[in-house]
């Protein structure tokens, strides 16, 4: 069944593809960054200021600062933008933004670089990888320069800025964040005479409703769930669970059963044919929801600006916040920008951090053009949110939902611990293996990384 499915969305996809010249949605937990209008292996080109880098530096008379970046296609271009307003704004420092791929590949890049000692000034970090950076003092503290300026940290929003901290110091600055929200085509819900759902049983009872099947072949899911472990995350989360214990030597949600609820519950969706759960090989869930196919799919925020896009009237599309287990709770995803402690160019550096945090051509103006999320609060009672929250609340519902982020999660050897957990996670809900033994050998795993 499954390949019929994906045959009809290969040709979905190849279809939207050339209507709209945009690539996928972003994966829910980001672990690139979204570029609606290219694949990610498509460089952005670097800001054209660097060619002037040149002239400038050989007369001495401006500051040059190399920004490592992770955003193509439109976030690129807007990357570039926002790049050339600020060189364009002053003539003490040139930024020379560049991009270096995905956001793994860009850590690993500036980890190589710090090492051989010709790392970047700036870097663009996602933040499940700023511990894995963080512990080795990769960062130069932020609070200094703040304090220094009168830029309050306050002014962050407080689901995005309680990751960025490490061991005290304000390590980067959010800047691409999003929240984990529930992606509904309320035209089948209406149809199927049912309301947006609010808990794990409404979500269950609305995605057999809203599951369609014609000759032993399904023609519409309830619910499509890309690949990932942010909804699993999330699961655990809303089951009152913590992924890690207390002393982050071991998996808290093994211990208090909040794994095995959170995978139980989608193995009783996926097994009632309610749920079309992505392969990881062939993800579909951005042509699932957007061609009707899935009515409901848990995803990234940073995915509706391109789904309000391809939808177009085609069905009316709205958000709500992740359904309610035993308390209300998710993981937000996203990327900051962090000065590296190795840059020579640090004061530089700063200048263009706090113009991007104030300046409206800055932050505001990558937000407004890629979907992202306001990160400061000033920011979002700017005349142009409200304006966009008018226009579209689906914005709006998304950064209320900020409210039960959680990303206590993030520790800083975390990248080993989701390669095994995403095995896990491929083992029970693609590869149907036994849920208590599959956990029990991810526990293994886990226990060998946190304790080595």
């Amino acid at each position: 069944m499954k390949k019929k499915v994906l045959g009809i969305l290969m040709g979905i996809s190849v279809l939207a593809a050339t209507l709209a010249g945009c690539g996928q949605a972003p994966a829910s937990s980001e672990s690139s960054a979204p570029a609606p209008a290219a694949a990610e292996s498509e460089p952005a080109a670097e800001t054209p200021a660097a060619e002037s880098t040149a002239d400038a530096q050989a007369g001495g008379e401006k500051k040059t600062v190399q920004f490592w970046h992770c955003m193509s296609g439109t976030n690129g271009d807007l990357i570039n933008q926002m790049v050339t307003d600020f060189n364009s704004s002053q003539d003490e420092v040139e930024v020379v933004a560049t991009f270096q791929g995905s956001y793994a590949e860009a850590a690993a890049k500036a980890e190589q670089a710090i090492f051989a000692g010709n790392a970047p000034d700036i870097l663009q970090v996602a933040q499940d990888n700023v511990g894995r950076l963080a512990v080795n003092g990769a960062f130069a503290d932020l609070l200094p320069y703040m304090q220094k300026d009168g830029v309050d940290d306050k002014d962050f929003v407080d689901a995005f800025v309680n990751d960025a901290y490490y061991d005290g110091q304000l390590v980067v600055i959010p800047f691409g964040r999003s929240a984990q929200i529930l992606h509904i085509n309320k035209t089948v819900l209406d149809e199927m005479g049912c309301e947006i759902p609010t808990t794990w049983e409404e979500l269950k009872e609305v995605a057999n409703k809203c599951t369609v099947v014609e000759n032993g072949e399904t023609k519409r899911y309830g619910l499509s769930v890309p690949f990932d472990q942010w909804e699993f995350f999330a699961l655990i989360q809303q089951a009152g669970g913590k992924f890690f214990n207390e002393d982050q030597t071991g998996l808290g949600c093994l211990e208090d059963g909040t794994a095995k609820e959170a995978f139980s519950f989608m193995k009783d969706l996926q097994d009632s044919g309610a749920l079309y759960y992505n392969d990881p090989a062939n993800d579909q869930d951005n042509q699932m929801f957007t061609s009707g196919m899935a009515a409901m799919t848990i995803n990234s925020s940073g995915a509706i600006t391109s789904r309000r896009e391809t939808i177009g009237d085609s069905f009316e599309y709205v958000v709500a916040p992740l359904v309610k287990g035993k308390i209300e709770s998710m993981p937000t995803g996203g990327n900051g920008f962090g000065i590296l402690a190795a840059s020579k160019e640090q004061e530089a550096a700063w200048k263009f951090m706090k113009w991007f945090i104030e300046d409206e051509k800055g932050g505001l103006a990558f937000v407004m053009g890629s979907g992202y999320l306001p990160f400061t609060k000033t920011m979002a009672q700017s005349d142009a949110i409200q304006q966009l929250w008018k226009e579209s609340d689906n914005y709006k519902i998304a950064y209320d939902a900020l409210q039960y982020g959680d990303d206590s999660y993030r520790i800083a050897n975390l990248t080993p611990v989701i390669a095994e957990f995403r095995t896990c996670i491929q083992a029970i809900m693609l590869d149907d293996q036994d849920i208590d033994e599959s956990l029990k050998t991810f526990s293994d795993s886990v226990d060998i990384i946190l304790n080595e």
